[in-house]
């Protein structure tokens, strides 16, 4: 079996069988190969390069990626759940800066550590995913489901979270500066746990219309954070800051904002806010 180049068909590796299913192509340089809808479940794929190659539709359950690189690769509607991209201690995890996962599957994909920068993940479902401390700056996870993730510590700065379903997801201490966070989903039906974000960093963050009832926020920080008509009923808030953050139509409902730093934010046009008498400096 032949893998080729996929623009100009030359033979990058040629390997024994009719199936990369449980292959060792472990080291290889398959840079801008040809893998569309390859069955590479199970392969090993440890360190191997793969940059601009395309796995569009490609099946990579359970399969090895460890310090694979993807840079610039193309993986629409591939399947990676139950793939191993990071978390091995003293093992690299792998590198998929600017590659394009839309509509992609990595349900319980282990990804902790790895490299997703300015990665494409539009619509993907990410459910059970591990990303602990993975580097997420700038992707774009509009409309992704990303419930019941772990994002504890991870870098996610400047992120595209429209829309998003992020159910359950644990996301402390990650680093959440300027998302845009519109019309996310951060908690649902009785079913559905809502996020987790004790001491994340969500300062600047745009929260239009986001759903954060019962989210957990202890000591998040929002200052300048936009919660234009945001729900934020019931939400665990003790110590948040809120400091100039724009609160207009937010709803706070059942929110104890007793040790909630609110300086210089106007809650003049928030709904259901009971703000102590001792609280000063608010516009």
């Amino acid at each position: 079996m032949e893998i080729r180049e996929r623009e100009t068909g030359s033979v990058l590796f040629t390997l024994d069988g009719d199936t990369l299913q449980k292959a060792d192509l472990r080291e290889l340089d398959l840079t801008g190969a040809d893998l569309r809808d390859a069955d590479l479940r199970s392969a090993i794929l440890i360190n191997t390069i793969l940059d601009n190659a395309d796995l569009t539709g490609a099946n990579l359950q359970y399969a090895n990626l460890l310090g694979t690189r993807l840079v610039n690769a193309t993986l629409d509607g591939a399947n990676l759940s139950k793939a191993i991209l990071g978390g091995e201690p003293g093992v690299r995890a792998a590198d998929l800066s600017n590659a394009s996962l839309r509509e992609a599957t990595l349900t319980g994909t282990n990804l902790e550590g790895a490299v997703l920068a300015n990665v494409k993940l539009t619509g993907a479902d990410l459910s059970n995913a591990i990303l602990l401390n993975a580097n997420l700056q700038k992707a774009d996870l509009e409309g992704a489901s990303i419930c019941d993730v772990r994002l504890n510590r991870a870098d996610m700065r400047g992120c595209n979270l429209t829309n998003a379903d992020l159910c359950g997801a644990r996301m402390n201490y990650a680093n959440l500066n300027a998302v845009d966070l519109s019309g996310a989903q951060l908690s649902g039906e009785e079913t559905q746990q809502p996020a987790i974000l004790t001491r994340a960093n969500l300062q600047q963050a745009k929260l239009v219309g986001a759903y954060l009832a019962k989210a957990v926020l202890q000591a998040a920080n929002m200052s300048r954070s936009d919660l234009r008509e945001a729900n934020l009923s019931y939400a665990m808030m003790s110590g948040a800051i809120l400091r100039h953050a724009n609160v207009d139509g937010a709803d706070f409902t059942g929110v104890n904002l007793g040790t909630v730093t609110m300086d210089y934010a106007n809650f003049s046009k928030s709904k259901n806010a009971e703000i102590p008498n001792y609280k000063r400096n608010l516009r």
